[in-house]
């Protein structure tokens, strides 16, 4: 990647440039990324934070005795690509000199919102030479911008669905507390305004709330009846092949979160432990899989499935020797480079963003990596995967 033209980053700050003295500025840092990433002025043009510059322009530039300029890169990196930050923009960092002193500047992609890109669940825009947190006309100029056919499927609406299809008693009760703190709740929006605006779940139009695909399957009644292939076939064999005998059989449907608790609930119950055969009296016992390892995988399953333009459900077979679960689409964007997981991408940016908020979703591009180790650990052999249209993840039992 090119360097950025330095002289004219330090001319002066605008809508897609920003001065600061230090890359550990705090959050300030994190916010201004998210301002540059969400782009108001759908300039289309990268943003640029240029670190080690005061607000006066005075080039002050970063330590760098000891290896310290090093490790602050490492640190920007490491925030810069941290659970605080989402979605993650794209972002490249450059080392650039200015009369002997170091600088570190941040090149920032345009995000093609919506979602809009927050710092901790808040967004973030500028306004001229200023960063600040975007206002409710900010985020529907955001949230309207990209064309639908455009956008991801779950940030698509539904045709036919509306309000009525959701089960809004968490969303109403959030709602209720934010008015109950605000400082005008006179002119607080109405909660299909606050859904819209305010969570990016839907759009209005014509006075009526419209719900994105991700509102469905994460807060409908019953995603099922306008999306019907979004369900978990969980499948348990009395053998090794797919001729044996099947000995249950469950499909589990609801928004996702239910279908996750209840998946989870199917796979812990399946569960067994054996000894570890060793020397002495008393004989260690380990679980056929890591409990942690499957359950990242099913959540991996239903986060990044295909949703549109299949009724195939999601699935999971389980086999006297393996599990195997597998899901409609291969790995998506940049998740396809690599061994499986080494790299993160997001088919599924708004069912991600919902998972993360109620604690189904814990980190961020590392599941699949810890899920290997997990099974390293307890003995069981290499992860096996294949990708063909269907994503499928084979795990085979301890020895």
């Amino acid at each position: 990647m090119p360097q950025p033209d330095l002289d004219t980053l330090l001319r002066t700050e605008t809508d897609r440039v920003e001065w600061k003295e230090s890359p550990s500025a705090g959050e300030d840092v994190l916010q201004a990324v998210a301002a540059l990433a969400n782009d108001l002025g759908n300039t289309g043009r990268p943003g640029f934070l240029v670190l080690g510059v005061t607000k006066q322009g005075q080039v002050l530039g970063i330590e760098s005795r000891g290896g310290a300029l090093d490790k602050q890169q490492q640190a920007l990196s490491s925030r810069l690509t941290s659970t605080k930050l989402w979605p993650a923009p794209s972002t490249a960092l450059h080392l650039c000199s200015r009369a002997s002193k170091h600088l570190i500047v941040v090149e920032v992609a345009p995000y093609p919102v919506p979602p809009a890109v927050a710092v901790n669940g808040t967004a973030f825009v500028r306004h001229g030479s200023t960063t600040r947190r975007a206002s409710p006309a900010d985020l529907l100029r955001l949230n309207e911008r990209r064309p639908e056919a455009q956008r991801p499927f779950d940030s698509r609406i539904v045709q036919g669905a509306s309000i009525d299809d959701l089960d809004a008693s968490v969303l109403r009760g959030e709602y209720e507390g934010v008015k109950s703190a605000a400082a005008d709740r006179e002119h607080f929006p109405s909660f299909p305004e606050w859904m819209a605006v305010h969570k990016q779940l839907g759009l209005m139009k014509d006075g009526a709330f419209l719900p994105f695909g991700a509102t469905l399957l994460l807060h409908g009644v019953g995603p099922q009846d306008v999306l019907p292939g979004a369900s978990i076939e969980f499948v348990r064999f009395g053998g090794s092949s797919i001729d044996a005998t099947v000995v249950l059989r469950k499909t589990i449907t609801g928004s996702l979160p239910a279908q996750l608790d209840a998946l989870w609930s199917q796979i812990s119950a399946q569960l067994t432990s054996r000894p570890v055969p060793q020397a002495g009296i008393r004989s260690e016992f380990l679980p056929d899989y890591p409990i942690e390892a499957l359950k990242e995988f099913a959540r991996n399953m239903v986060q990044h499935r295909l949703y549109e333009g299949t009724h195939a459900p999601a699935r999971v077979e389980w086999y006297e020797d393996r599990v195997e679960f597998s899901n409609p689409g291969g790995p998506f964007g940049r998740a396809s480079e690599g061994e499986f997981g080494e790299h993160a991408d997001y088919r599924n940016p708004l069912i991600t963003n919902g998972l993360l908020a109620s604690g189904y979703v814990e980190k961020f591009g590392r599941g699949v990596r810890v899920a290997r180790v997990l099974l390293e650990k307890n003995g069981n052999p290499p992860l096996e995967v294949e990708t063909d249209g269907y994503t499928r993840v084979i795990v085979r039992k301890r020895p």
